[in-house]
């Protein structure tokens, strides 16, 4: 069967790790929750849904390789706009074809349908990821099935097919992480751990762009609506240098993700600490930041990693050490008028521009 795969579906945009302490999967049983945590009722009945079976992370529509990347490029413009996927009134529950499928996900031979099944219930229903993280055995499912492809992590083994299975849980994984009621019990799991081996992954073949940008699209999630939580937790990992190299060599979609997270770190006051606190992060970020300029000019049309860059670079420049030296390694190309006829439409990334210039100039 080739299943297609969803990608970054609910992202809106505007080393291998080994488990981490605490989260077993033996353990997160009822409900899937971690310890500590009470059942939480899905649709008024965590018990009903766990009888039922599982809801799984995600499906993926789409028949193959080539839809997958076109998923990926849709995905990328719900990132950048920002909105979550919009949902209707009804319930997960009310459907039976999701009792069916979480039956399969969890207990049937049709894990891989399953996925693919899941993943086109989770913009039908705004509550499919409370659905999901409440019924017994539905994570773990999850879990196993992203975990099984760590040994298969090489050009030679990861295939199409395989890949497009990872990502449909990886896109029901997005479901969760992206609803407010489950993305801090998803957090207190330490889930995003188990997609760092994807994240380290340094092939350019699309087998490994797409987990890759499922992938970000998780992290994504996460972080889009400014919850000092998840920036917080994500500081104690390595997710910055990991979004630095794929921005330096990965696809556009995936370079555009990865910047957007790490704006959305910046944007935080610890974040912008971290990134500042020392002249080895600082220059990490705008060395790569520098070379994306570059690129731009010389390869590709801005698009909206200009915007993010510009947005990174304003960021920055309210610390006042990093102002001081983003005066001296700022891109040229960003002070004259290279981009002017591209940012001729977008006032906003205009003024943003304006504003970094501005600012820089102030301190003379």
């Amino acid at each position: 069967m080739n299943v297609g795969v969803h990608t970054v579906g609910a992202l809106s945009l505007d080393d291998g790790v080994i488990p981490p302490p605490g989260l077993n999967p033996n353990m997160m049983g009822m409900g899937n929750m971690p310890m500590g945590v009470p059942p939480m009722g899905a649709g008024g009945n965590a018990g009903n849904a766990g009888n039922a079976g599982n809801q799984n992370p995600n499906a993926s529509a789409g028949g193959n390789a080539g839809s997958s990347n076109a998923n990926a490029a849709s995905a990328n413009n719900n990132a950048s706009s920002g909105n979550a996927p919009a949902g209707t009134a009804q319930h997960a529950l009310d459907d039976p074809n999701v009792y069916h499928w979480i039956c399969e996900l969890t207990y049937g031979p049709q894990k891989e349908q399953a996925l693919l099944e899941l993943g086109r219930k989770r913009e039908q229903f705004d509550d499919l990821a409370i659905v999901l993280w409440s019924s017994f055995g539905v994570m773990t499912s999850l879990l196993n099935e992203i975990i099984s492809v760590y040994p298969m992590l090489q050009p030679q083994l990861l295939t199409s097919q395989l890949s497009n299975r990872v990502c449909n849980a990886l896109v029901l994984l997005q479901c969760v992480a992206s609803h407010s009621e489950t993305k801090h019990l998803f957090l207190q799991a330490h889930f995003p751990m188990f997609l760092f081996p994807f994240l380290n992954t340094t092939s350019r073949q699309r087998t490994f762009e797409y987990l890759r940008l499922t992938s970000l699209g998780v992290i994504g999630a996460l972080v889009k609506n400014d919850s000092k939580d998840v920036i917080g937790f994500l500081l104690r990992t390595d997710i910055v240098p990991l979004c630095l190299r794929i921005m330096e060599s990965s696809s556009e979609l995936s370079k555009t993700v990865a910047i957007f997270i790490l704006q959305k770190i910046l944007l935080d006051d610890v974040g912008l600490q971290y990134i500042c606190a020392t002249l080895e992060r600082f220059y990490a970020v705008t060395n790569v930041l520098k070379d994306m300029v570059e690129h731009l000019t010389v390869h590709t049309p801005p698009g909206r990693l200009l915007k993010h860059i510009i947005r990174c670079y304003l960021r920055l420049s309210d610390d006042l050490e990093a102002r001081r030296v983003l005066k001296v390694v700022l891109p040229n190309k960003l002070r004259d008028n290279t981009f002017t006829e591209v940012l001729m439409d977008d006032v906003a990334t205009k003024r943003c521009l304006a504003q970094l210039l501005l600012t820089l100039n102030e301190e003379n």
